[in-house]
């Protein structure tokens, strides 16, 4: 009998501890989902965002933070040069490295966008660090996702242009978005280095710099060079001054 009180009241106690436990993580957990709204403004060029992101804290005074999250950008640009887009045409290499590999200039060609309109819903990856206790700095990419947009069209600006297709084509966002690495990636990806500051427990100011690929694709494959090209990806590389909001709720 004895030893069924002391069962119970161990299985009691654990339950309890569990409890407190769960009670004090929680918190902590709700605490770190994080709202946010930006834009970003460039040369002819606008893009606006929005997005959720939850951020895991590491370390002794809980400085370093990694994270995720879902972002929608909306990018509108005007009087747009794409280039091709391809790595296979566009680096000397196609492995993780392509980042640091030269250019082919001779590979590359190029459409002129007069209004390119690219909407991107992409997950998010995120690393943030706490400088002091208002003031973070903070960097994040899009990994996968996928585009869509209205239909514009381009004209073909190209010496090695084969001619057997007409130079004016029409255009849209490429559907489906993969950060691989530099020229090997598909798609519309945004990514942003920022420094925000809490005005608030809730409300923080973001200023920074927004790098966007954006990524079209013609209708029919284009091709140069007497058929050693074919090519229907065409993107544009966009470097925009960023300021946003954030929003944490349940702080």
């Amino acid at each position: 009998m004895n030893f069924k009180i002391f069962i119970l009241c161990f299985l009691a106690a654990s339950a309890s501890k569990a409890q407190m436990l769960s009670d004090t993580t929680k918190p902590k957990y709700r605490q770190e989902h994080y709202f946010n709204l930006g834009v970003s403004i460039g040369n002819r060029e606008f893009n606006g965002t929005g997005g959720w992101y939850h951020l895991h804290r590491f370390g002794k005074k809980k400085r370093f933070a990694i994270g995720y999250g879902l972002r929608y950008t909306g990018y509108v640009g005007g009087n747009k040069m794409y280039t091709t887009a391809p790595s296979k045409y566009t680096s000397t290499r196609q492995d993780a490295l392509t980042i640091i590999s030269d250019d082919v200039p001779a590979n590359i060609d190029t459409i002129s966008i007069v209004t390119s309109y690219v909407n991107s819903v992409n997950a998010s990856f995120h690393l943030q660090y706490s400088l002091f206790s208002k003031l973070e700095f903070g960097t994040n990419i899009d990994v996968i996702g996928f585009s869509f947009g209205p239909e514009t069209q381009g004209t073909l600006v190209s010496s090695s242009f084969d001619g057997k297709q007409k130079p004016v084509q029409n255009a849209k966002p490429t559907p489906f978005n993969l950060l691989l690495t530099s020229d090997n990636d598909i798609g519309s990806l945004n990514s942003e280095f920022y420094l925000q500051y809490w005005l608030h427990r809730k409300w923080a100011i973001k200023l920074g710099y927004t790098f966007y690929f954006s990524e079209l694709r013609t209708e029919e494959k284009l091709s140069f060079d007497n058929g050693r090209i074919e090519n229907d990806r065409y993107r544009l590389k966009s470097s925009t001054v960023l300021i946003g909001i954030t929003f944490q709720p349940f702080k």
